[in-house]
């Protein structure tokens, strides 16, 4: 039986996935695209090719589009939370994975602080209220490794063959790195532990032999629909070139080697601060911390020699770094901590106490009320008064908590404020309105807008990559609506767009690229000197 303290902070955990995630529209970067995507897969009852904008979209497999198109197909898209229940699945099976794995490893008291922990790192908390295909790859991922382990252990007879099944799993969520960050996880525990038995144990060739037959059942998938093409798309082109570049991949995100040394301190905070106290506390380095090890700092070193970075990547990291956390501060709970240990402690609670004055204000500086905002500062020291005399009666046990009943406050005020802000619903929708099923084009878009267009506006935007086509299109009177982001338009095709065309919607601002809606002229003409 679960102590009914455990069972509250477990429950805890779990609830702040679903503050915030019904009450905002998608947000940009990368939730438009995969919104998106999802509701392509549902309205054609095709989940085996992505598309985008009714182009294959060759990035990653399908598996999350899949799950995430399923509930857009049974619930419909009227609210954006619908599809990022696909999020929240794969989120709630992480942290259930984290919990009943620690348990089994250390105690249900590790287990809750290591869940609990996880729940409130900041790019998990984050991510989970996103529609983003890593939150698919963090559960395949923690579920394997949790597997390994537990195997290795001998706590869990089936272990090995769930590890190569979710393993499995993890390319069809985002390809070859969903291989590569558990194996060289795995490769590097078994070579600390001069233990190559594992090699006979760990089902190797009937694994391996599972995992090669999902990518040749996908790479067949590819074959099908797009022949070669699409096979040097999704694993040349996507795969090693995202990894190795060696001018074989042109996109965004290059970053230097030591890329991910200030993103984990952001993306993990406030935990990563914790996880180096965690490191010099360890007092004898046992199987279990070697793992969780082998787990964070190889993935950490893996992504590194990537050459596309994104602060994102580490997600599959952060439940290894929860359970260092969370046995760390699990030991001090129970024993005296030192006195360096009181002090990383203490500073970590003086930065959630003045997180807790500033919040108030913030609200009210993004345009909240301040009612409101005297409401939330009331409702959060009840609650923080509530769980000194319940579940934290401690220090160590204090943290965690205070943090997430503070997001559990703040969260439902502050999304939707920022919402108004960040949001292009509504530009799409009055776009959608005026274009009905007329002709938009469009030149040096990005993926938002693609996204956008169909998902809000219920309109195609037609592409045109050649920039003298798309002039040539205009001037030719071919199609009465234009779509420019002003920032990636020249000053000669702004002047034909004002000599052709009349501006009918914009929309901008701080947290939002700006992008007009052109009304063109029915003229003809292919005068291509006009405007410039």
């Amino acid at each position: 039986m679960m102590e009914k303290k455990t069972f509250i902070l477990l429950l805890t955990a779990l609830l702040l996935l679903f503050v915030g995630t019904f009450d905002h529209s998608l947000w940009t970067s990368d939730e438009p695209r995969v919104a998106e995507i999802a509701r392509e897969m549902a309205a054609s009852g095709d989940y085996l090719i992505p598309t985008l904008s009714n182009r294959p979209f060759l990035e990653h497999p399908p598996l999350y589009y899949a799950v995430a198109g399923v509930f857009w197909r049974v619930l419909g898209t009227g609210n954006e939370g619908f599809g990022r229940l696909a999020s929240v699945l794969f989120a709630a099976g992480t942290l259930l994975v984290v919990f009943f794995g620690t348990r089994a490893l250390y105690s249900e008291g590790v287990a809750a602080w290591s869940t609990l922990i996880l729940a409130t790192t900041t790019d998990f908390f984050m991510t989970s209220h996103k529609m983003v295909v890593d939150n698919a790859l963090a559960f395949f991922i923690t579920s394997a490794l949790f597997s390994f382990i537990l195997a290795y252990r001998g706590i869990q007879k089936k272990g090995y063959v769930l590890f190569w099944a979710c393993l499995a799993g993890a390319f069809l969520t985002k390809g070859i790195i969903g291989l590569a960050l558990p194996g060289v996880a795995a490769a590097l525990f078994c070579l600390w532990q001069r233990d190559f038995s594992v090699i006979r144990k760990a089902w190797v060739v009937p694994g391996v032999l599972l995992v090669a037959a999902v990518i040749l059942a996908w790479a067949w998938g590819l074959y099908i629909r797009g022949g070669k093409e699409f096979l040097s798309t999704f694993f040349l082109y996507n795969n090693l070139g995202r990894f190795a570049s060696s001018g074989i991949y042109d996109g965004g995100h290059i970053k230097p080697f030591y890329y991910y040394l200030p993103a984990v301190l952001g993306g993990g905070s406030p935990w990563s601060l914790m996880l180096i106290a965690a490191l010099v506390a360890t007092r004898k380095m046992d199987d279990g911390m070697r793992f969780f090890c082998s787990w964070f700092f190889g993935g950490l070193i893996l992504l590194s020699f990537a050459s596309t970075k994104r602060g994102l990547y580490l997600l599959p990291l952060y439940p290894a770094m929860a359970v260092m956390v969370g046995g760390w501060m699990g030991r001090i709970v129970s024993e005296a901590p030192a006195r360096w240990e009181k002090i990383v402690l203490q500073a970590l609670l003086a930065l959630l106490a003045i997180l807790s004055l500033l919040l108030p204000a913030g609200y009210v500086k993004i345009g909240g009320a301040w009612p409101l905002a005297v409401a939330g500062f009331v409702v959060s020291l009840a609650m923080l008064f509530w769980a000194s005399r319940t579940v934290a009666r401690s220090l160590p046990e204090w943290l965690p908590v205070a943090l997430a009943l503070l997001l559990l406050t703040w969260v439902p005020l502050v999304f939707p404020q920022v919402d108004t802000m960040k949001s292009y619903q509504p530009f799409f929708r009055a776009a959608g309105s005026i274009v009905g099923h007329d002709r938009v084009i469009g030149n040096n878009l990005t993926e938002t807008v693609d996204a956008f267009s169909p998902f809000y506006g219920g309109f195609m935007v037609e592409t045109i990559t050649d920039r003298k086509a798309f002039e040539q299109t205009i001037l030719a009177g071919a199609a009465p609506y234009a779509m420019i982001l002003p920032k990636r338009a020249d000053e000669g095709l702004k002047r034909i767009l004002e000599s052709r065309g009349e501006k009918v919607l914009e929309i901008g601002g701080l947290a939002r690229r700006e992008t007009q809606l052109w009304k063109l002229s029915a003229r003809s003409g292919t005068n291509l000197e006009e405007g410039r």
